[in-house]
Order: structure tokens, then C-alpha cells, then sequence
């Protein structure tokens, strides 16, 4: 016997083996995050750039707070031209009966994750959001943001890096090859890292919860002089009061300032505990709006999606079939059983359902919690708009149930029941993050850029009427109704044609 030969066969076949598998492995992370859902060419909807002029429409005023009727729009090379009483009638431009209508500064959502979807691209523009921040980058989204700049259809992007966090060896690794992160251990690294995420391209740095105090201080001083912005999380390691004095411009949800509270409050356990954590969160949101204003720091929304973790442990089904699934990525939806705590949406793999082995007790005390929990944004919410904190309205999709595009329009609800006016609302997905953002957009006046949104009905007067949309304007290029909704016919298509799991149940 050639033991030699034996041993030889031995390894090539495990070479071989270990390469299938790796194989097999990525292939699955790339379908479960989107990327081997069909594409739909973003090119069959290339309309040509055109002059072109909106007449007899009301405009929202550069304040937000009303509309002025009867205003006539003129826009050139996707930039706002002028604005005034008199109309334009010219067989050398288009123009569009505004009539009856409403035009309000193109939408803005202030949290996204496209993960390796490029079709949420569609979505967002065919439901008026032409912004977006992207808020764990890849490289790919730095591709799309260039081809989005160079004609592409597609909202204009700010993107985040990956996620920072300091973990273990073994713990960094697989959370780099399963979510992306980066593991930050020390000061050296996180200087590195920045200047890395610079030289790419990205705009910010991202920071997570579970980043040690030192990594954190030392991000901070890196991006001041690469130029980026620190945005993200609170890290358990820091105080909020350590979060004020850094270079951090923005809490990426409302939870961050929520569960700062709870870490300060300490453990409760029963619904009477619960009612004083509410009544803590209520006091100190209120405490804190001074340190948030004198260190400029905004706060993002995703209230929608925090008010519905306890729907989702209860009422799964139900919330399933308010939301429109069939939009959502099949290979985001229908996850892995295989890898648990993902992004699954559906009843087997969702990502909050409840253990199955509680107890009554348990599950009595689990909808106590996580209703305390969306109350407590809630209330923090409606603190914070009262002492006129900058706002942005986010919603973290592709988490469960947060559609793309669709999902901004869910937040909007969730932010009016919160205690915000319609006019707040508004200003919190148009004016407040462009400023933010440093974009030329977010009020229509002349020389803005002309992303802009035109509705059937006022959204002063019910914030719902942001979903009655009658035409897109983006970058130059006239989006109406039917093209509108020959992209969603294209996305639905597309997504039933890589489903591998019937939805029929969750559909209304």
C-alpha cells in the first residue's frame, strides 16, 4: 500500500472539498442578502433629461410650513430655474398641468441598507424617495453611486463604511464574513480604518454598539482630519456624556437614546418597573435636549420599525400582510433557517420572533418589554421635536418589515402619532437632512437642484397624501405615473421569478 499516494489523494481531496464548500458557502451569504434575486436593467426606464416646466402648482414654501398655489416651475438641467406666478408656454419645452396638484422637495431617507440589492435602487424613486443614506456601505453601493451620478436612475446616495466593532479573533472573523463588520481593537487600527473608508470613498464612519471606548476616541480624531463623519450607535462602553463631547453627529435610531436610559435606569422586570422606566425615558429625554443642541447632533427615526418588534412576536402574520411584501427582496425574506438572528422576514426565519419554548409567564412578560420599548421612542420622540432637536426621518430597511421606498411612508404615520405636525414630518425627510447632508436640495428654490415629488393631495393636510404620487423628478428626468408603475411591474416580476417560497398567505 502507498500510503504516500494515499496521503497525497487525501489532502487534494480536502483542498478540493474545503473550496466547494467555501464556494457554496458565499454563494449562500450573497443570495440571503439580496444578491441573486433577478435584476431589472435600470436601463429600460432611461428617460432622456429634458427642460421642461410644472404650471399652475402649488409649492411647498422654503419654510415647509404651506403651500403657495398657483407657482410655475421651470427647470433645466435637473436644477430649479425659477419660480414665479407667470406661466410658461413654449413648443421648445414640456410642460405639465399641475392643476390641482402639490410639489414638494423629493424625499430623503435618512437610514437605508441596500445590503446586494440593487433593485431597492427602483424602489425608492418609484415611491418619491430620491435621497438616500446608506448606512452599511460596500463597495458595490460606492459602484452604483457612481453610476447613479453618470445617468443611472437611482436616488442620490450618501454612504456609510461597514460597521466598526471591537470583537475576539475568532468572533471578528466570522462577523466580517457573515455581517460585513470590521473588528477595531485599539487606537492604531481605527486610525487606519478611517484613512482606509477615506481613500474609498465613503462618507462617514459607522459606528457600532459593541466598539471599545478606545477604538471609539481615537475614530473620532481620525475623521476630523480625513474629512468623514462619525455617525451610528452608542457604544456600551461610553456614557451618553461621553458621546456629547465627541465628534459624533448623529444617533442612527432613536433605541440608541433609549437604551442609553435603560443602561442608566437599570433592570426592570414587571409592568411596574416598566411604567417607571417610561416615566425615567420621559424626564431624561427632556434633560438631554440642550447637550444634543449644543453639540449639533441629530437624531434619526426608524420609530416604525421599533414599534413593531412586539407586533412581530404576536401578530407576525398580520403584520406581514399590512406591509407590501411583494416588493421586498425574495433572498432578504426568505433568509436561512440554517443561520439564525438574521434579517428573515418570514414566520420560520424572522428575525424577532419569540423563542419557541416560553413559558405563559414569559411570553406575558416579553409583550410587556417590547411595548415598553416602542413607547419609550415614542415618548423620546416627541420630546425631542418639542425642544426643536434636528429630526430625521430613517426606517433601516430591508430590517423586518421595512420595505424600501414604502417604509418612509410607514415612518411618516408612526412620526405624526408620535405627536409631530405634518409640517415637522416633512421638514425631517426634505430640508432638515439635505442640510445635514450638505446636499443642494430639500426646498424648492431656484438654483436647488430639481428633485422634487408632485401629489395628487396635500400632505399638510393628511401625511398619508405623500403616497398619492402622481410624477418623480430626478436628475433631469420626468418620472409620471406610468413609468412608475411599469418599474414597480418590473421589481414584482423580478422578485417572483427568484422566490423560492410561496407568500400568497401574507397577501391581503
Amino acid at each position: 500500500m502507498n500510503w504516500r499516494k494515499i496521503i497525497k489523494y487525501f489532502f487534494i481531496l480536502l483542498i478540493l472539498g474545503t473550496a466547494i464548500l467555501t464556494f457554496l458557502a458565499n454563494r449562500n451569504m450573497t443570495q440571503i442578502y439580496g444578491g441573486l434575486t433577478e435584476v431589472v436593467d435600470p436601463g429600460t426606464f432611461n428617460i432622456p433629461d429634458k427642460a421642461f416646466s410644472i404650471n399652475s402648482i402649488s409649492v411647498l414654501s422654503p419654510d415647509g410650513d404651506a403651500f403657495i398655489p398657483n407657482q410655475n416651475v421651470y427647470i433645466e438641467n435637473g436644477i430649479i430655474i425659477s419660480i414665479d406666478s407667470v406661466p410658461i408656454k413654449s413648443k421648445e419645452i414640456a410642460v405639465i398641468n399641475g392643476e390641482g396638484k402639490f410639489l414638494i422637495p423629493g424625499l430623503i431617507d435618512s437610514h437605508v441598507h441596500l445590503f446586494k440589492s440593487p433593485n431597492d435602487l427602483l424602489l425608492y424613486v418609484a415611491n418619491g424617495v430620491t435621497e438616500i443614506r446608506e448606512m452599511i456601505g460596500e463597495e458595490d453601493h460606492l459602484k452604483w453611486r457612481q453610476e447613479i451620478k453618470d445617468g443611472r436612475i437611482g436616488p442620490d446616495m450618501y454612504i456609510a463604511s461597514p460597521r466598526l466593532g471591537s470583537f475576539g479573533l475568532v468572533e471578528g472573523w466570522f462577523m466580517k464574513w457573515t455581517q460585513g463588520f470590521n473588528n477595531i481593537k485599539d487606537a492604531k487600527e481605527a486610525e487606519q480604518m478611517v484613512k482606509h473608508y477615506a481613500q474609498k470613498g465613503y462618507d462617514a464612519v459607522k459606528i457600532y454598539s459593541y466598539l471599545n471606548k478606545e477604538a471609539y476616541e481615537a475614530i473620532n480624531e481620525a475623521a476630523i482630519s480625513e474629512g468623514l463623519d462619525v455617525v451610528g450607535h452608542v457604544p456600551f462602553s461610553l456614557e451618553l456624556t461621553d458621546v456629547f463631547k465627541s465628534n459624533q453627529s448623529e444617533f442612527a435610531h432613536l433605541e440608541e437614546l433609549m437604551n442609553a436610559f435603560r443602561r442608566e435606569f437599570g433592570k426592570f422586570d414587571n409592568q411596574k418597573g416598566a411604567n417607571d422606566f417610561l416615566a425615567y425615558a420621559e424626564n431624561r429625554s427632556k434633560e438631554i435636549i440642550p447637550e444634543l443642541k449644543a453639540n449639533d447632533i441629530s437624531v434619526t427615526t426608524t420609530l416604525w420599525l421599533t414599534q413593531s418588534f412586539v407586533r412581530q412576536k404576536f401578530e407576525l402574520q398580520k403584520v406581514l400582510q399590512e406591509v407590501e411584501l411583494v416588493y421586498e427582496n425574495p433572498g432578504i425574506s426568505e433568509w436561512d433557517e440554517m443561520i439564525p438572528q438574521g434579517l428573515g422576514w418570514l414566520p420560520e426565519v424572522n428575525r424577532y420572533k419569540l423563542p419557541d419554548d416560553l413559558s405563559p409567564e414569559e411570553k406575558a412578560w416579553q409583550k410587556i418589554f417590547w411595548t415598553t420599548y416602542g413607547e419609550a421612542c415614542k415618548i423620546i420622540l416627541k420630546n425631542l421635536s418639542a425642544g426643536n432637536v434636528n429630526i430625521m426621518a430613517g426606517t433601516d430597511t430591508n430590517l423586518p418589515p421595512t420595505v424600501p421606498g414604502f417604509s418612509l411612508h410607514d415612518e411618516f404615520i408612526a412620526m405624526n402619532n408620535a405627536g409631530m405636525s405634518n409640517y415637522q414630518v416633512l421638514q425631517s425627510a426634505t430640508s432638515i437632512p439635505a442640510e445635514w447632508l450638505g446636499s443642494n436640495t430639500g426646498k424648492i428654490m431656484e438654483g436647488r437642484k430639481a428633485n422634487l415629488v408632485l401629489l395628487e393631495e396635500s400632505p399638510l393636510v393628511n401625511i398619508a397624501n405623500t403616497r398619492k404620487i402622481n410624477s418623480v423628478f430626478l436628475n433631469g428626468k420626468i418620472l409620471d405615473r406610468t413609468i412608475l408603475d411599469k418599474i414597480l411591474k418590473a421589481l414584482k416580476t423580478a422578485n417572483n421569478s427568484s422566490r423560492t417560497k410561496e407568500i400568497n398567505d401574507f397577501m391581503n
